[in-house]
């Protein structure tokens, strides 16, 4: 026999709650420059990782011994899930639309970014 505790909580009424989300601090990271970043997904998720390519001179050091290949330094890999894709999407594209206002000029053409 479920005593009346038990029978008040199975009553309670779920209250929802809006909040606003505002990041504050420092980053947890720190902040780190890029300059090449790819997108990739699997069924769960996609992947937006974020990678250093070394200035000219340095480059030699990077290339793939007997190959054309340049490997390049990861610095991180974000995961995020498909949910939040199209919001993210849109923010950056937001921003971008913003920056270019700001700065009243274009990106030079064919510099466009591009991902893999």
């Amino acid at each position: 026999m479920a005593d009346k505790t038990e029978e008040k909580d199975k009553t309670k009424k779920i209250e929802e709650i809006t909040l606003e989300l505002s990041p504050a601090g420092e980053p947890r990271m720190g902040r780190v420059y890029v300059n090449y970043v790819q997108v990739s997904h699997n069924p769960y998720e996609f992947t937006v990782r974020f990678c250093l390519v070394p200035p000219g001179s340095d480059i030699k050091k990077f290339v793939k011994e007997g190959t054309n290949t340049l490997e390049i330094p990861i610095i991180i890999d974000v995961m995020v899930p498909p949910v939040l894709m199209s919001g993210f999407i849109k923010a950056l594209q937001s921003n971008l639309e913003k920056f270019r206002k700001k700065s009243e000029k274009s990106l030079p053409a064919g510099t466009e970014p591009t991902t893999h």
